[in-house]
């Protein structure tokens, strides 16, 4: 299998359907191990302490299936990646430990970084719903700047963001819809809708007072 790979280069549909297959494989375990602890017990005895993730964040993962779902998935990327930059370099003993093992010590390796950008993503999400709940506050500092969403979607080009679902959350943000119920709309994950809506308001953000660029 491997050989089969480093002849593709480990690139190509052949090396994304077994990153796929080995993700789909692993998934089970890795949401077990952030369930129960072990994940980070596993990562500090790398070396890796996982720091980002306070009490309350815990509870989230034990009690949150989207949420530890989320989490998981994050972690098995860099894992593929991990795991890709070891078999290129012709790392992997299959004497010392099977692909799968491999692959999910992998990342463990990987999670406390992965934890960050996690824990970073929810502190967003929790401003957000903050704002979506109180309608008298303006749901997003673009929302304050821009009056028309012909506005928002000429700015989105000139940013380079010529993308159709991110118009799409554009128009459906400008009829009030909150970010999840426009993540269930469009058929994304809450965290893959999150990521677009703060690109695009992170480039805004830096374009200067009024919104537009400088």
């Amino acid at each position: 299998m491997v050989e089969t790979l480093r002849k593709h280069d480990f690139q190509g549909p052949y090396c994304r359907v077994f990153i796929g297959m080995l993700q789909e494989e692993s998934l089970g375990v890795v949401e077990a191990w952030i369930t129960s602890g072990r994940m980070i017990k596993e990562a500090r005895k790398k070396g890796r302490p996982v720091s980002a993730l306070s009490p309350v964040l815990l509870e989230v993962l034990r009690h949150d299936e989207t949420a530890r779902h989320d989490l998981a998935q994050d972690a098995l990327l860099a894992g593929s990646r991990a795991l890709l930059t070891v078999l290129k370099d012709d790392r992997w003993d299959p004497r010392q430990c099977s692909l799968k093992s491999t692959f999910i010590n992998l990342v463990a390796l990987q999670f406390s970084t992965v934890a960050k950008s996690w824990a970073r993503s929810q502190e967003y999400r929790a401003q957000e719903e903050v704002v979506e709940d109180e309608p008298d506050q303006p749901a997003l500092w673009v929302a304050d700047q821009l009056m028309a969403v012909e506005d928002w979607i000429d700015l989105a080009i000139r940013f380079g963001e010529e993308d159709e679902t991110l118009f799409a959350m554009i128009r459906l943000r400008a009829d009030g819809m909150t970010p999840k119920d426009i993540a269930a709309e469009l058929g994304l994950t809450y965290r893959s809708a999150e990521g677009i809506w703060r690109r695009f308001t992170t480039k805004v953000r830096d374009q200067g007072p009024d919104g537009r660029p400088t």
